[in-house]
């Protein structure tokens, strides 16, 4: 196949059998658009989660390894929650990191990378007219210019 640039359609990706690179015209807008609406916050507060739980470790790390030998509290009034935190430093550490774990979950779950985005808007047809979206192989190749291949094999 030789290596050829095709303008396609919005919603629509007309394979040739004289082309391997196609540019979709518009794509980058719209996944820029995703990724600043509501499909770009599980990726933020991902982050977020992972930032305050790292926090929280250390400060589990630094009270277990720095933190007193000996907690004194009032037998009337109880410990305050400092003195529990300085009491318990491990769990301190295992709440951290299980907010840093969620955290972690939460930005995969928000990432769609640019090829698992056009799939997912696009169709792709062939000359004949035949629908071929589940036989595709697309590979992002910057901006608006990707790189499809037609895998026979897999949906027939």
């Amino acid at each position: 196949m030789q290596i050829a640039e095709k303008e396609c359609l919005s919603g629509q990706v007309d394979l040739r059998s004289d082309a391997q690179n196609y540019n979709v015209s518009g794509f980058s807008e719209m996944y820029a658009a995703h990724l600043e609406g509501p499909a770009g916050d599980p990726v933020f507060y991902g982050r977020l989660l992972i930032v305050i739980g790292f926090a929280i470790s250390a400060l589990g790390v630094g009270i277990k390894l720095f933190g007193p030998e000996v907690i004194y509290y009032d037998l009337f009034s109880g410990p305050t929650l400092i003195q529990y935190i300085q009491a318990y430093p491990v769990l301190v550490t295992v709440v951290g990191g299980s907010m840093m774990a969620w955290g972690g979950k939460q930005r995969n779950d928000g990432i769609i990378y640019q090829e698992e985005f056009l799939l997912s808007r696009y169709r792709f047809v062939t000359e004949e007219g035949r629908d071929v979206s589940d036989q595709v192989f697309v590979r992002h190749l910057g901006g608006d210019n990707f790189s499809v291949s037609l895998n026979l094999q897999s949906g027939e």
